[in-house]
């Protein structure tokens, strides 16, 4: 007797068969997909990438369109039974997600928001239960959490212990590590927290210390994200134009150069040069800018002497412009961006960074686009996990 299968029921026996053949993964608050990007690159299959902001969503769609499902939804509302049914399957092998990280900031500690007596509470620093949820509906063999180092500080350890308890709860062994980017080949001064749970009946897994990517070098200097980048001035620059093949020739002379251009930019896969515009600044700033010696902040060069135009109390105000060095990991990337770019000024440009150069310095590739509107670029970037640190985050 023949029985009739639905399209659905179809769909679904296919999805589980392609399952079979790797390991997949969900990334829950994906923003515009630095985690996606990276854990793609290490071997996984996406599932789904969900996240809350629109244009975020919207970027990962346009930069990983093979993904089948890029979901704008708000995890608080958004079942993990619901997603089941859109993926077609219970068993997920990894959860990764970063949940916001300003409710646990470390430069929140100044008005006391994030500690101490005037601890405010943040509806952000509850959202690692959103993935927990999933964590209990999917029972993934690892669960990744990255976040910034405030969460093991936040209200005395408060937080972090509850994500350890009840992630223990649920059947996991926990533990917490500290991974510094710029030892995993990203061009920054960047540390973050995440928190690692693997399923109690998976014996002897945890992950150790990360090691960089096969396509990485480790402690990779600021430079080479920028050296084959053409020159423009503060207010100027479009949105796609062609790229400097002589100046790329030039760095690509340089086996560190070389190597962060080709393969984590993957140069040779954009046709052309996005999101390298430069935002204008005040006469004032740019007579500031031009005070700084690279790799000299304005606290420095107040100690040597240097005078300043700008009006704020120079006692508060000590560290308000950094010039960059081509030399060093750069500062890190934060979504702060998306206001002034002055802690972030180029090494050798009198203006700050564009949305293209802040990518490079997060390690996303050239062909990833970003919007023309630089102020969501700038935030998105700042907001993102750099994906060499998640490609850094595989199972041995």
């Amino acid at each position: 007797m023949g029985s009739c299968m639905s399209h659905e029921e179809s769909s679904c026996l296919s999805a589980d068969e392609d399952q079979s053949k790797s390991l997949n993964f969900i990334d829950l608050f994906c923003g515009c997909g630095g985690f996606t990007l990276g854990m793609e690159r290490a071997g996984f299959k996406c599932l789904a990438a969900i996240d809350f902001n629109a244009e975020a969503v919207a970027t990962l769609q346009a930069n990983l369109s093979h993904i089948k499902h890029v979901l704008h939804r708000d995890l608080t509302v958004f079942t993990p039974e619901e997603l089941s049914e859109l993926i077609c399957t219970k068993h997920v092998d990894v959860i990764v997600g970063g949940p916001p990280c300003q409710g646990f900031s470390t430069a929140r500690q100044v008005d006391g928001a994030n500690h101490g007596k005037r601890l405010t509470d943040d509806p952000r620093r509850h959202l690692y239960q959103e993935l927990l949820k999933y964590v209990d509906f999917f029972t993934p063999k690892v669960f990744v959490m990255e976040n910034v180092l405030g969460i093991k500080t936040a209200a005395g350890g408060e937080y972090f212990s509850r994500v350890q308890s009840e992630a223990r709860a649920l059947g996991y062994r926990v533990h917490g590590q500290v991974e510094d980017a710029w030892e995993l080949g990203v061009p920054q001064k960047r540390r973050r927290q995440l928190i690692i749970g693997t399923r109690a009946d998976i014996p002897g897994y945890f992950l150790p210390t990360l090691k960089p990517s096969p396509r990485a070098f480790p402690r990779t200097q600021l430079g080479a994200a920028l050296s084959d980048l053409p020159a423009i001035q503060a207010g100027s620059g479009v949105d796609e134009c062609d790229y400097d093949l002589a100046l790329r020739a030039e760095s690509m002379l340089h086996k560190v150069t070389r190597n962060y251009l080709t393969k984590v930019l993957e140069v040779e896969q954009a046709a052309t040069l996005t999101n390298h515009v430069a935002r204008p600044h005040s006469d004032r700033d740019l007579g500031d800018f031009a005070r700084l010696n690279e790799g000299e902040s304005s606290a420095v060069a107040m100690r040597n002497g240097v005078k300043f135009d700008f009006p704020y109390d120079k006692s508060s105000f000590k560290d308000r412009y950094t010039r960059q060095s081509r030399f060093a990991p750069c500062s890190t990337i934060v979504a702060h961006l998306s206001k002034d770019g002055l802690m972030f000024i180029h090494p050798t440009q009198n203006r700050s960074l564009t949305p293209r150069e802040a990518a490079r310095i997060q390690s996303f590739p050239d062909w990833f686009r970003f919007p023309d509107y630089r102020t969501q670029s700038f935030r998105m970037i700042g907001n993102a996990v750099p994906p060499l640190i998640s490609e850094a985050v595989k199972t041995h």
